[in-house]
């Protein structure tokens, strides 16, 4: 009997500057401190995820590559035989790396602030997921993650991306709020677990966000409360 292949979560969204990156490493942390194995392939140029796996101190059951339109699918490939997780890191734009990262994907996460533009792309990256979807006649399970959201306040601009998104039937996972200790994974290059407490603060909050996050896209892929991911022995 062959192994399980891994989980394979992709954290997309067309527009730059949303927490696609912080949002990887947050997941990688806490994937690891559940006891996983996680791959993360950097398919953004920037390679801010790349950068972030080499320095620092982390989990060896964490592992990074990077990748690009012409290499992601044998990446991907790799990583799946041989962790419990992959996660995918794409660029802020429509590419091909994006296509072959949703196509493959188990779930894809849409980080996006509370704000027009985000909310926007975000919702073209939805329907992207979607149309993705329908060529390969699979559910692609999908939602919103809000992210960097201020944690005092909610404005009318706010309430109307939001609403925005309700009315478009997207699943939201939850929020990922604005803390020290999520800026503070690549001050230090490391996990939330890692991260000293005499020098970061609210690393207990950031820890009960990201919990929350990973069980919120268990929830997604696996609706009837099934395992999402199969340790392979």
């Amino acid at each position: 009997m062959s192994e399980p292949l891994a989980a394979l979560i992709t954290i997309a969204n067309t527009k730059g500057g949303c927490a696609k990156s912080t949002t990887t490493v947050i997941l990688a942390g806490e994937y690891a401190a559940q006891g996983y194995t996680v791959h993360i392939i950097d398919a953004d140029p920037k390679k801010r995820v790349l950068k972030w796996g080499q320095a620092g101190v982390k989990p060896t059951s964490i592992t990074v590559s990077e990748a690009n339109g012409n290499t992601i699918r044998a990446e991907i490939e790799k990583a799946r035989s041989s962790v419990d997780i992959v996660l995918i890191d794409v660029e802020g734009t429509a590419n091909a790396a994006l296509t072959l990262a949703a196509a493959y994907a188990d779930a894809v996460i849409v980080p996006a602030t509370i704000s027009p533009p985000d909310t926007e792309d975000g919702m073209a990256t939805v329907k992207l997921i979607k149309d993705i979807s329908d060529a390969a006649r699979r559910v692609i399970p999908h939602g919103f993650l809000w992210s960097i959201v201020p944690p005092a306040i909610r404005s009318r601009e706010m309430a109307n991306c939001e609403a925005q998104v309700e009315a478009a039937n997207i699943p939201v996972l939850g929020r990922v709020y604005q803390r020290t200790a999520f800026s503070s994974l690549f001050s230090f290059m490391t996990t939330l677990d890692e991260l000293p407490p005499s020098e970061v603060s609210g690393i207990d909050k950031a820890k009960g966000d990201a919990i929350r996050l990973t069980e919120a896209i268990d929830k997604l892929v696996n609706p009837t409360g099934t395992t999402t991911v199969e340790v392979a022995a």
